[in-house]
């Protein structure tokens, strides 16, 4: 695990000490080295802080091939990397090194550009190709790991994260107003969305080609939906991606919640490494709190177990440590104990296995039952469905986790939407509230990067959206920041290609108007004999944001708040009426009043 940056100037003109600025500004997510890489004539420089995982000694960036024309810096796990090195021992060629990154060179060398159909992991890398004068970049089928770029003529720059390109002297900070408003109504940034104008994401599963005849973007994945099932278990496909995601140098956790997902990461680790380290955070309040239930699979599986607890204090400690570093705003309250979590993690293990992308991939958020019962809703009369709202409206606003008025209310006012626009909405609407606090944005990208068939069943649209949308451009996000931040590597064996490939092709149903998660709940029942476990509802990972907001938080959020480039961007009414209307009980605005403070904090580190 590493952070890569590097540009590509055909004018001569790339530098080593620009190139040495940008690769410092990362860091942190490589401390234990760092390497640098400028080609002949000037071309093009690659830079790399590296976290070492695999191979310690050997295993140092830039890496090339045996003649030196094909050079690689690479921030990621390849989990087939051995049977693709031994597959390439076969065809001739010669390794210097045991790491992951070396095969990269030799597999470009054979494939060029289609490499990326033989990879299955989390990467983002960049190859310099000497004679063909050219820039291939690569990133991950989920999007785990992060890529930026800006092109301005013949000069192409990238980073493992925005800051390193702003260090480039040809770089200039502009706000793009359209993804202000995109940040403003999600709590993140979807599809190819910066904050800065000409400032990109590659998307997962794409690769870019950058050359003297310009720049190109192709797509190597998308989800597909298979009339064929797979041949082969969920508890195989499970067992098989922990234990390749096990494979380290160094010591290897497990971030463990007492939610399915982590539990049963859980217990396929501790199949394959004995004492296994265990972590998880505690909450002083109820409804947010899940240790309980962290410690009784800790105690089933024997993981040597660790908790940490998070309050209101850890929000006033770390706010100013997260904005300094977080270069682009991120509205998810749960990135500040995920923050915690890293950090204190970190002083024991350097990796951690994870439970993300298990509500995605097998159906485990309550917007999918709502897809159901949306469908018979929606020839209900309007005026009822107005009826039931108002009804709600009157209820008192309830500052518990997961709350089920707000749930019903937003399900009503969404029955007569088209599935990809409800689920939009129903996951936008339960994090931030009904209120916009400025335009509503264009959904062009809805159509242009997700991947819908109208043959697919309502749920399974629901779950692509989230697979394209809130899972890879606000979790994976918060997951990596929150990580990498305190030199941590976490792993997600449930995006491992098999197991995604899995979830969206498999004759089972993962949803019912009784259940989520259905197959996964089936498993665990039979792997870890927890009813307490297996027959618990979702509770999202959070922290009591709308409660902490009206007291313990409220002068310290107030102050946030009223900063004069907030009250340009936002308007001083608007954000004195989000204020107002959650203080006095009218509207529960704790998202978005917490996504307003963390664009505050962004607007005042980077622009």
């Amino acid at each position: 695990m590493c952070g890569i940056v590097g540009y590509v100037d055909y004018s001569s003109k790339t530098q080593k000490k620009v190139l040495r600025v940008m690769r410092e500004e990362i860091s942190h997510r490589g401390p234990d080295s760092s390497g640098e890489f400028i080609s002949n004539g000037n071309l093009a420089g690659l830079g790399i802080r590296r976290l070492s995982i695999v191979d310690l000694k050997s295993g140092d960036q830039p890496i090339a091939n045996e003649d030196g024309s094909i050079t690689v810096v690479y921030n990621g796990e390849i989990y087939n990397y051995v049977e693709i090195r031994n597959r390439l021992l076969k065809k001739g060629h010669k390794f210097k090194t045991r790491s992951d990154t070396e095969v990269l060179v030799h597999l470009y060398e054979d494939y060029g550009e289609k490499m990326t159909k033989f990879l299955n992991g989390m990467f983002a890398f960049a190859i310099w190709d000497d004679k063909a004068k050219k820039l291939f970049i690569a990133r991950d089928r989920s999007g785990i790991k992060p890529l930026y770029y800006f092109r301005n003529g013949d000069l192409l720059v990238f980073g493992s994260e925005i800051k390193t390109t702003l260090k480039h002297p040809r770089f200039k900070v502009k706000i793009d107003p359209r993804s202000l408003d995109m940040y403003c109504y999600f709590g993140y940034l979807p599809a190819d969305k910066s904050m800065l104008v000409d400032l990109h994401k590659l998307l997962p599963g794409h690769t870019l080609t950058f050359s003297k005849s310009g720049l190109k973007i192709d797509k190597y994945f998308e989800v597909r939906i298979d009339s064929s099932p797979p041949k082969v278990t969920l508890d195989r496909l499970l067992d098989e991606a922990v234990k390749k995601q096990l494979q380290a140098d160094v010591p290897v956790g497990v971030f463990l919640s007492g939610g399915l997902d982590s539990s049963l990461i859980a217990y396929y680790a501790g199949k394959h490494k004995e004492k296994i380290k265990s972590f998880s955070i505690a909450f002083g309040e109820k409804s947010f709190d899940e240790s309980k239930y962290a410690k009784l699979v800790a105690k089933r599986l024997g993981t040597e177990h660790y908790e940490e607890n998070f309050s209101v204090n850890d929000v006033y400690d770390l706010y100013d440590q997260i904005t300094d570093k977080l270069d682009e705003p991120l509205a998810d309250p749960s990135l500040f104990p995920t923050y915690k979590l890293s950090k204190w993690a970190s002083g024991h293990v350097k990796v951690a296995l994870s439970g993300d992308g298990g509500d995605e991939l097998f159906g485990g958020y309550p917007t999918y039952q709502g897809q159901i019962i949306s469908n018979i809703l929606k020839y209900t009369p309007q005026i009822l469905l107005n009826f039931g709202v108002d009804f709600l409206g009157l209820l008192p606003q309830s500052d518990k986790n997961y709350p089920k008025s707000l749930l019903a209310k937003i399900l009503l006012k969404s029955s007569k939407m088209e599935p990809v626009e409800r689920q939009l909405y129903m996951m936008r609407t339960f994090f931030l509230g009904d209120d916009l606090v400025r335009n509503k944005p264009g959904m062009n990208f809805v159509r242009d990067s997700i991947p819908i068939k109208e043959s697919m069943s309502i749920t399974t649209k629901a779950q692509i959206v989230d697979f394209y949308t809130y899972l890879r451009d606000a979790f994976l996000v918060k997951t990596d920041r929150a990580s990498m931040f305190n030199s941590l590597e976490v792993r997600v064996p449930f995006l491992d290609n098999s197991i995604i490939e899995y979830a969206f092709n498999s004759n089972h149903k993962h949803v019912n108007l009784l259940r989520t998660k259905i197959l996964l709940r089936k498993l665990a029942e039979k792997k870890l004999a927890l009813p307490e476990i297996t027959n618990r509802p979702k509770k999202g990972f959070g922290i009591p944001v709308s409660k902490w907001l009206k007291n313990e938080l409220k002068n310290f959020a107030y102050d946030v708040l009223t900063y004069n480039k907030l009250e340009e961007h936002v308007g001083k009414d608007t954000l004195q009426k989000v204020w107002n209307d959650h203080q006095n009980g009218k509207s529960n605005n704790g998202g978005a009043l917490w996504m307003l403070m963390m664009l505050s904090g962004w607007l005042k580190k980077w622009t």
